[in-house]
């Protein structure tokens, strides 16, 4: 199974219908410029849904600070906002956009579904920490999800992460 491993997490796809915008030459340009994406997008053609991942290890950070749970919250905003903005610049075809981007595996239309996923690597006592983090982002996410009928935002400790996913994708 293709797949990679980051922040400790390991990431088994059960097909190759999976990018990384990091891979993508239109990414790479705009990264200079505080631009931001996900980890790992995979299109799930059973339940035309795209997961969008983002992987992060804190097991090792003081996140039980409220401002640092505040700011590791809008930087995984960020991240959401700006990889939501490039699978919809590729879904309209703009111009930038499709020139520098390779081939999707799947282009979402206006049936796929969308689901944004942290998973944080953490120790058991950091757990509630984790879970302050997903209120402060999904409070921060939401308006951007009402706005594009995103249904699934949610930031989940490494151990939870494996019953969400499908096909044993996390280990």
């Amino acid at each position: 199974m293709p797949g990679f491993t980051e922040s400790n997490i390991i990431l088994n796809f059960p097909d190759n219908n999976f990018f990384r915008f990091s891979a993508c030459e239109g990414y790479r340009v705009l990264s200079g410029n505080h631009f931001k994406e996900m980890d790992a997008c995979w299109h799930d053609t059973t339940g035309d849904i795209y997961w969008l991942i983002e992987l992060k290890d804190y097991s090792l950070a003081n996140i039980a600070a409220a401002t640092t749970i505040e700011s590791k919250a809008w930087d995984l905003v960020k991240k959401a906002v700006d990889s939501l903005s490039m699978l919809i610049s590729t879904k309209h075809s703009y111009p930038w956009f499709t020139a520098k981007y390779p081939k999707l595996p799947y282009t979402p239309d206006n049936a796929t579904i969308m689901k944004f996923i942290t998973v944080v690597h953490c120790d058991t006592h950091q757990r509630a920490d984790v879970q302050l983090m997903n209120d402060s982002f999904k409070n921060k996410f939401k308006p951007y999800a009402e706005l594009f009928g995103i249904q699934y935002y949610s930031v989940v400790n490494h151990i939870s992460a494996k019953a969400i996913f499908p096909n044993n994708m996390i280990q």
